[in-house]
This record gives structure tokens, C-alpha cells and sequence, in this order.
């Protein structure tokens, strides 16, 4: 991403605000936003995240981006990352990456950008957290009802256990995503990147029944609609990920991380459990790599038994 943006001012961007109005944003952060959207697809929580850390740095540095210089954005970034942290630490190595490619000089996105340093982080350290098969079942069962609360959980709940999709994919599903006659579901999920799913039958079912008690509305086609009136759509994925936290509470289910996320990574160890080969697995969890789906190769402790050899001194 660096290194590809090219704003369309410069100077005007750090013209100061009038007295007694709020500062006004920095034009090269508006257009870096507007590129962010158009040729990365970025989601609105990206864009936020990214133009933030773009507009702080513009503020600390106090000069045109084409003259920031290697060791000022070091100093910038170190002095917050001593007070953060590795979570926040690691969003904000790669959004000061990607803030550099605000300046115009491509040298000087180069030589910027890799002032950044890298957060030590091994990849695929951790072991996936999910939810046990008893888990799965009593969460599925807190949402048993017929009030049109219940019927959107449990749709919500069987769409992140099932098929593993992010809780933003799940907020923006629309109705024309739902292909009953093909038996698929259409989900576009981060940078554009768009798959076609098969419905189970479970699924299909309670999407179904949420339907018929779903609240009308004119404004849009998403899928799921908040309970409280006026009934607006999800915004983002931290609504959905709530949802499943208030489930979670109700079936009493005492897990390492709660949210959508959980139930994403519990989907992606039962289709490793079933036998589903891990390129199979990537197609429906939308990686893009084989060696983010490897990440849930550990989980299955008995196949690992099978493939590891005995230590030397053990024979």
C-alpha cells in the first residue's frame, strides 16, 4: 500500500483552522481516505483506523509529508508504542506503513515506510480458540424461541458456526445474497473479495423462519435488523460480535474470547475434524493463503500425534 497513493494537494493540507472552529481535516487524509475505499476496498473501520493514525502523525511531524524524515516517524511510532499494548501495537505498525504513502515522493514512502519497525510476533504461535462440540450445542439451544429476537440469533449464530464468516460479513448480508433456488449464499468480504457458499440446510432453515417475523423496512435489503426500535441494520461487525456475546451469557459458556470471532474459529476446527482438506477450508473461510488456514492445523492434537515423531532420546 505504500508507496501507491498520490494526494492531490499539498500545502493547503496543513493550513491552520479559523478561531473558534474545530480543526478541519487535512485534505491529504481526505483524499488518502477516498483512495483507501476506491482501489483498496477498504471497510469503513479500516478507513477510520488508518486516517487517524495519518492525521496524528501530519500533527506530530508538523510538516509536508514529502519532507518527513526516517527517524522522526521512528521516534513518533516508539513513543506510543511504549505506552500500548500488542494489539494495538501491531494495528499501529501496519496503519503508520500505510500512512507514509501519503507523501507525493515515492523515495520518501520507501525510506519512511521501513522506519516503521516490526512488531516481534511469530506467526502462527498461538493455538486457535474455540468453542468445544457441547458448546456449539447449548449456544444453538439459547436461541430456541419463536419471538423474532431468538430467530435472529439463532440465524446469526448457525451463519458463524456453520460457514465461519466474519461477523462484518454477516452484517452486511443482504437478501439478494441469499440464493434459494441455487441452495448458496453470495458473501463479499474484505477488499471486495466475493465467494459463493452452500447453504446448509440448518442454515437455510433459520434464516427462513427470522424472515417471516422480520420487521419490513424501506430503506435497505440488509439481512439482520436490530431488536429495538426503529429497527435499524447492523452497522458494523461489533454489533453482531454483541449479539453473540449476550448469547454466550445466556447459555452460560465460560470460553478464553468471546465474540463472533470465537465461533469463526470453532467452524474452522470442525471442518478440519470432518476431514475437509485445509485448501477447502481456505475457500470458505476466504484466505488467501494456505498458511493462514495452516493456523488451524494444531488444533487437531490426534492427527498431530500421528504425523509427530518420537524425540530422539525417548527411542
Amino acid at each position: 500500500m505504500p508507496g501507491s497513493f498520490v494526494g492531490t494537494s499539498s500545502n493547503s493540507a496543513f493550513a491552520g483552522p479559523r478561531p473558534g472552529a474545530a480543526p478541519a481535516e487535512p485534505q491529504l487524509v481526505a483524499d488518502f481516505k477516498t483512495w483507501l475505499r476506491k482501489h483498496r476496498g477498504a471497510s469503513d473501520a479500516t478507513v477510520r483506523l488508518y486516517a487517524r493514525d495519518a492525521a496524528g502523525l501530519m500533527m506530530e511531524l508538523r510538516s509536508d509529508p514529502d519532507g518527513w524524515r526516517p527517524n522522526d516517524v521512528r521516534s513518533y511510532f516508539l513513543e506510543r508504542a511504549s505506552n500500548s499494548g500488542s494489539g494495538t501495537i501491531e494495528k499501529m505498525t501496519t496503519s503508520l506503513r500505510a500512512s507514509c504513502g501519503i507523501s507525493q515522493s515515492q523515495a520518501i514512502v520507501r525510506q519512511v515506510s521501513t522506519a516503521v519497525p516490526a512488531y516481534a510476533h511469530w506467526q502462527l504461535a498461538d493455538m486457535p480458540r474455540y468453542l468445544s462440540t457441547e458448546q456449539v450445542d447449548r449456544l444453538i439451544a439459547a436461541c430456541d424461541g419463536d419471538v423474532g429476537g431468538r430467530r435472529r440469533d439463532r440465524a446469526i449464530v448457525l451463519l458463524l458456526v456453520r460457514l465461519g464468516l466474519r461477523a462484518g460479513d454477516v452484517a452486511q448480508l443482504r437478501l439478494a445474497d441469499i440464493e434459494w433456488q441455487m441452495g448458496s449464499l453470495r458473501v463479499c468480504g474484505k477488499s471486495r473479495y466475493e465467494v459463493r457458499l452452500p447453504l446448509p440446510q440448518d442454515v437455510g432453515d433459520a434464516i427462513a423462519a427470522y424472515l417471516e417475523c422480520r420487521p419490513s423496512t424501506r430503506r435497505n435489503d440488509l439481512l439482520f435488523l436490530r431488536t429495538i426500535a426503529p429497527c435499524r441494520p447492523f452497522r458494523r461487525g461489533d454489533g453482531i460480535s454483541s449479539v453473540v456475546k449476550r448469547i454466550m451469557k445466556r447459555a452460560d459458556i465460560v470460553a478464553p474470547v468471546k465474540g463472533a470471532h470465537a465461533l469463526r474459529h470453532t467452524a474452522a476446527t470442525e471442518m478440519l475434524r470432518h476431514g475437509v482438506p485445509l485448501d477447502k477450508i481456505g475457500l470458505v473461510l476466504q484466505h488467501r493463503g494456505i498458511d493462514t488456514t495452516a493456523y488451524y492445523a494444531k488444533a487437531d492434537v490426534a492427527l498431530l500425534k500421528q504425523v509427530a515423531q518420537p524425540w530422539p532420546e525417548a527411542l
